[in-house]
């Protein structure tokens, strides 16, 4: 129910309202308790008892499982609880744990960013998530998976160059960090949802998470492919990556748009612009227009050989990583409108 009430002056600076009788009584709230009083961006205040505040509260499950129990189901049960919040997951059995149970549920633990195994008796296995979720902003996070993408692409660039598949498997690495990150950043996401005091350590409105949560995971397909062409790549003898490095300069403004596109799409993210969102947008058009005619070029440059067939599949990739920065880019121009409010000014644009 809302109410009305008047300030009243408490001395030389302090100003006071009184509590609602009827909210007091159904938290169980009394005088000398103590209260919670939070800022909220949108210039509003959250009041709640220091025993039930939001932050304070722990999010427990526990998974029943025995020794014929899916592996799959069981870390796919046990990965969807960490992005949904969950604090502590129980994992216990019938049976004695069996010893892939085990195995694959450490190298869960090993993967998800603040996870640790905090008790394991034969039987029982209890996983606790540390982590702090005022540390982590969202575009920090976004900031770094993209700084991920780029190494990626450099890696590409560099491995064909200087003929060195090393930096191939470094990829497959780095892709494998960007799901962490991923994970964690769509689990910071999720507990916004539920706990609006962390909008403001996570510096998203809440309107807007939801297409946060379409930028991670476009990001987090482009490093899917990314680590794709590092296998295609690994796997090609050196004869046919001879005959590619020689148009080293079609893949090397390919990785420079790429790149391009990426550091403008966080450029935005961070203070949203709607031209440049709009120009970004055109930009990664244009980019795709290019695979069309680099795919041509090399077709008449190799002919029908087993080169031509990596090039397209190359190429086949980085059309897929284009239509997820298209999806970014659309998202950081819905952003970028959101972010203007209720003025949205574009008379200067050209």
């Amino acid at each position: 129910m809302r109410e009305v009430r008047r300030v009243q002056k408490l001395g030389k600076s302090t100003l006071a309202i009184s509590l609602p009788a009827s909210w007091t009584k159904n938290v169980g709230l009394k005088g000398g308790d103590v209260v919670v009083v939070e800022d909220m961006d949108d210039g509003s205040l959250r009041i709640a008892p220091l025993s039930s505040a939001e932050f304070e509260k722990v999010r427990n499950t526990k998974i029943i499982i025995n020794k014929d129990s899916s592996q799959d189901i069981l870390i796919r049960s046990i990965y969807a609880l960490y992005l949904l919040g969950y604090d502590k997951i129980e994992v216990a059995s019938g049976d004695l744990l069996s010893e892939t149970h085990l195995r694959s549920l450490r190298n869960l633990v090993k993967y998800l960013i603040g996870a640790e195994i905090v008790e394991y008796t034969p039987n029982n296995l209890v996983i606790q998530i540390l982590v702090d979720p005022s540390r982590y902003s969202a575009i920090t996070l976004i900031e770094r998976m993209i700084n991920i993408i780029k190494f990626m692409i450099q890696h590409v660039l560099t491995s064909i160059e200087s003929r060195n598949k090393q930096l191939l498997n470094e990829i497959i690495e780095l892709e494998s960090e960007l799901d962490r990150l991923y994970g964690l950043t769509v689990r910071q996401l999720v507990l916004s949802q539920s706990n609006k005091s962390l909008t403001k350590y996570l510096g998203v409105k809440p309107s807007l998470i939801t297409e946060y949560r379409s930028v991670v995971k476009s990001l987090e397909d482009v490093g899917d492919v990314l680590a794709q062409i590092a296998s295609i790549l690994i796997n090609v003898d050196l004869s046919t990556l001879d005959k590619i490095s020689v148009h080293l300069d079609v893949l090397r403004e390919c990785a420079d748009t790429l790149i391009l596109i990426i550091d403008r799409i966080l450029n935005i993210l961070e203070e949203p612009n709607l031209t440049l969102a709009d120009n970004v947008l055109d930009l990664v058009s244009e980019f795709n227009n290019r695979l069309t005619r680099y795919n041509t070029l090399m077709l008449k440059s190799l002919g029908l050989n087993e080169a031509y067939v990596v090039f397209r599949d190359f190429i086949d990739k980085l059309n897929i990583i284009s239509k997820s920065l298209e999806a970014v880019a659309e998202t950081a121009f819905d952003i970028s409108i959101e972010s203007s409010g209720t003025l949205i000014d574009i008379s200067s644009k050209s």
